[in-house]
């Protein structure tokens, strides 16, 4: 049996005022009737009177316990007037409820509705958090080749090219007459050897010259033969011997000689035709072409400017490959076991805070950093529509391979004051205030690290209520 506090009713009845109302008057008795015998009093009749009594004083405070209720909730009854809501604010009686059941069924009904939501357990793969740069994936300081006045710039800072296009034009008019003039020569010694365009089957001794000095060096050698037979037996002279020798020895030579000059003109021919592939790549070098597509990052060079090649060569411009971009990562000698090639990375850069970006590990650093004591690790990400740029700052998420079962809340239903998160949980059908460390953010929803369990069930809206609120779904 509980009590409760209910306003005064204005039928009630007081059972001890009539308690005390028959025990005042105990011997005052109804006149009997002619032919009619007295009765005597039961003592069994008072207690019937008092249950009676308590039964209206329950049923007038359970009507009051309601009444209240209402004009709680700002509701007015049909039966409620100004004059009888004036004669009763401050007026209450004290009695007894014999249904608990009914009151905590009545507080339920005036209770609020609020909407819960429940915890939500996600398996994740283990992650490490790493910062770090994107880079480009190729850059490249483009120099010339050769040596001349810029006679054109086609690019300028910003511009995207492709592979091959033109980035400067060199004015190419002595590099052509040095073609021209090596032409000329190829063609004077093609023309000596009596070749055409193919060195294939030359052979030197083919060469009037050298097949008249072969003509000679037969014809003295003939004859210093037969000089040679005669002087055996005595014929000619010692001199004449010695001048046929001699002959043939000189028809000789010069054979030689013919046949020497003849190799001589061929090999010069074979360098003019080097030359020529040099000269013509030399008009080719005037023309500066992008040696990969991307990104012009600089432009170095004005139209009329001196261009030097060599050692000290010119450079032009600065290309940079922005698709695909490379992320580099610091990882330090503790997390280095971790790392694998392969392995996804997910990151944020401040330029767009509301997009999450992926890229694959695919480099990594063979040495370990005396100083940091740490090492650059890659990860290749795709820039298909030239977004990210290099040098932007990155905040980076390495998933590894041990996964773990995480929960999550949505982000509505956790109250912050200053660095205390709280939420309210449902408990036995009441808001129960419940402080919580949380962690990482996943769209609209936010790790809680601890004070939850899988089971929990939060309210959806914690500004609406209070610690102990009596809670309805």
């Amino acid at each position: 049996m509980s009590t409760v506090l209910t306003e005064e009713p204005t039928a009630s009845v007081n059972p001890l005022s009539l308690e005390r109302q028959v025990e005042k008057n105990p011997g005052e008795k109804k006149p009997i009737e002619k032919g009619q015998a007295a009765k005597p009093s039961k003592p069994g009749n008072h207690r019937w009177l008092l249950i009676v009594a308590i039964g209206i004083v329950v049923g007038g405070a359970w009507y009051g316990y309601a009444r209240h209720a209402a004009v709680g909730k700002g509701e007015k009854t049909s039966e409620s007037s100004a004059g009888e809501t004036e004669q009763r604010v401050g007026k209450a009686t004290l009695g007894f409820a014999t249904n608990g059941n009914a009151a905590k069924a009545a507080r339920d009904a005036a209770a609020p509705r609020c909407e819960t939501v429940p915890v939500e357990v996600l398996q994740r793969s283990d992650t490490l958090r790493l910062t770090g740069s994107l880079i480009a994936d190729e850059q490249s300081s483009v120099a010339s080749n050769t040596s001349g006045i810029a006679a054109e710039v086609f690019v300028d800072r910003g511009s995207i090219v492709k592979k091959g296009d033109v980035l400067v034009q060199i004015d190419p008019t002595d590099a052509k007459n040095k073609l021209a003039e090596g032409l000329a020569l190829i063609d004077e010694l093609k023309a000596r050897l009596g070749i055409g365009d193919s060195f294939d089957g030359f052979d030197p001794e083919d060469q009037p010259e050298v097949r008249l000095a072969k003509a000679s060096a037969d014809l003295a050698t003939s004859n210093f033969k037969r000089a040679q037979d005669v002087y055996t037996k005595k014929v000619i002279s010692t001199e004449a011997y010695d001048q046929s020798r001699t002959e043939c020895e000189l028809a000789l030579q010069r054979y030689r000689q013919s046949l020497f000059q003849i190799k001589q003109v061929y090999q010069t021919c074979k360098t003019a035709a080097t030359k020529l592939a040099i000269l013509e790549k030399a008009v080719a070098d005037t023309t500066i072409r992008a040696p990969f597509d991307g990104w012009v990052a600089e432009k170095l060079v004005a139209v009329g400017e001196q261009i030097s090649s060599g050692m000290q060569a010119t450079k032009v411009v600065t290309l940079v490959r922005i698709a695909p971009l490379r992320l580099a990562l610091t990882v330090s000698q503790q997390d280095i076991g971790c790392i694998q090639a392969g392995q996804a990375v997910r990151f944020h850069v401040d330029s767009f805070p509301d997009q999450l970006f992926t890229g694959t590990v695919q480099f990594i650093a063979p040495v370990v950093t005396n100083d940091t004591r740490s090492m650059v690790v890659e990860a290749v990400v795709p820039n298909p529509n030239g977004a990210l740029r290099p040098g932007l700052f990155a905040t980076a998420e390495l998933e590894l391979p041990k996964k773990g079962a995480e929960v999550f809340v949505p982000l509505g239903a956790v109250q912050r004051t200053g660095e205390v998160a709280r939420v309210f949980v449902v408990r036995d059908g009441m808001a129960r205030e419940q402080v919580v460390a949380l962690g990482d953010t996943m769209k609209d929803k936010i790790q809680v690290k601890s004070g939850l369990t899988a089971t929990d069930v939060l309210v959806a809206n914690p500004d609406q209520v209070h610690d102990g609120d009596v809670v309805r779904k």
